[in-house]
């Protein structure tokens, strides 16, 4: 697997793969239902298709914006879901099929009423005229397509000068935020084409404060790329499974674009490695208590450090407190930067510890 961000996001998806194979009904042929485009815009869909088949650049590329994603029957016994998506410059109807919704390509549904850019790639003949006997067409895009062309432009820049790319500062415009306890993730687009970051990533990770109070759709950031993997659709652990399954993927190649918003945060090692020089007294909070390895105390964002309480303490901590952070007053004895960890004194509970019924009192 050559990128955690895809193996993550392949992961999540897999119940809902099972909820829609489990609640399909009969799909309408798409050649049937499918917009076709009004014939005074066809010459221009048209000559984007023209230009991009003859030269793979951005500017060959056109921003669209998603409407709806339904599931067709695209040829006889194949059945998959299709986004339907509008041409920001005049409304023409596109269509991507799941086979060219990119890395995106498990959540069609993401894209709608987001914008990115794709490349028109087909020309489907419905088959029908309009009203004035003209032939009707169906435009296919590829937002696949898109993709390779604008981070292939990064990869070739990151070959020739690495750590040009690496130090550039970036904007990124937050199109979905994924905070659940197994996965937490953003997804953002950049310069057309759809990005996706690790929690870890984004911002120095903290029980206290979950993702979606840090992140939210619509929020423009500063980020770093930090590398770009060239592999292949086929090779995804999650793209197997999708075929070995049946499903329709996406093939051929495609750049991973890792990236990081940490370089435009304030690190909170300094500040743990002060406090600890000092002998300062502080707020942590528990964040972890089990009967034998006993209490974990959350220090600063991603420090954890064993919580020493005195035998002789009249209060004593539960699960419920490791559920509702309970704060502490904490002295640190030791710590390991590397880590991220080491020892605390828990000098007392600021307001007390949550209360947990007594079963025999009830």
């Amino acid at each position: 697997m050559a990128d955690e961000n895809f193996d993550a996001l392949n992961t999540l998806a897999q119940n809902q793969h099972q909820l829609m194979d489990d609640n399909k009904t009969k799909a309408p042929f798409f050649l049937d239902e499918a917009e076709k485009i009004p014939f005074e815009l066809q010459g221009f869909i048209a000559e984007y298709k023209r230009q991009i088949n003859q030269e793979l650049t951005p500017d060959n590329l056109l921003w669209a914006v998603g409407e709806e994603v339904s599931d067709f029957e695209v040829r006889k016994g194949l059945v998959m879901p299709v986004l339907k998506m509008r041409v920001e410059e005049n409304d023409a109807p596109v269509y991507i099929f799941a086979s060219q919704a990119g890395s995106n390509y498990r959540h069609p549904d993401n894209f709608i009423d987001q914008r990115v850019k794709i490349a028109i790639t087909t020309f489907l003949d419905a088959g029908t005229k309009d009203k004035e006997g003209n032939e009707q067409y169906i435009a296919l895009g590829s937002i696949q397509q898109a993709e390779f062309v604008i981070n292939g432009l990064l990869y070739q820049a990151m070959l020739k000068d690495p750590e040009a790319v690496k130090s550039q500062d970036r904007i990124g415009k937050v199109t979905q935020v994924i905070d659940t306890p197994d996965f937490r993730f953003i997804s953002f687009e950049y310069q057309g084409a759809e990005l996706g970051m690790l929690a870890k990533n984004f911002y120095y990770q903290t029980w206290t404060k979950p993702l979606n109070k840090v992140a939210y759709i619509g929020m423009k950031f500063p980020f770093r790329i930090t590398d770009i993997i060239k592999a292949k659709y086929e090779d995804q652990d999650g793209v197997k499974q999708d075929m070995a399954a049946g499903r329709a993927v996406p093939k051929g190649l495609m750049y991973q674009v890792l990236t990081t918003r940490l370089p435009f945060l304030e690190s909170p090692d300094k500040d743990v490695e002060s406090k600890f020089e000092r002998g300062a007294d502080f707020k942590g909070y528990i964040v972890r208590y089990h009967p034998i390895q006993g209490i974990f105390v959350e220090v600063a964002p991603g420090w954890w450090c064993k919580g020493i309480l005195s035998a002789n303490s009249p209060i004593k901590p539960s699960v419920a407190d490791a559920q509702q952070h309970t704060p502490v007053i904490v002295h640190l004895e030791k710590i390991n930067p590397k880590t991220h960890t080491g020892r605390a004194w828990i000098k007392r509970f600021p307001h007390g510890v949550v209360r947990v019924p007594d079963p025999h009192e009830q």
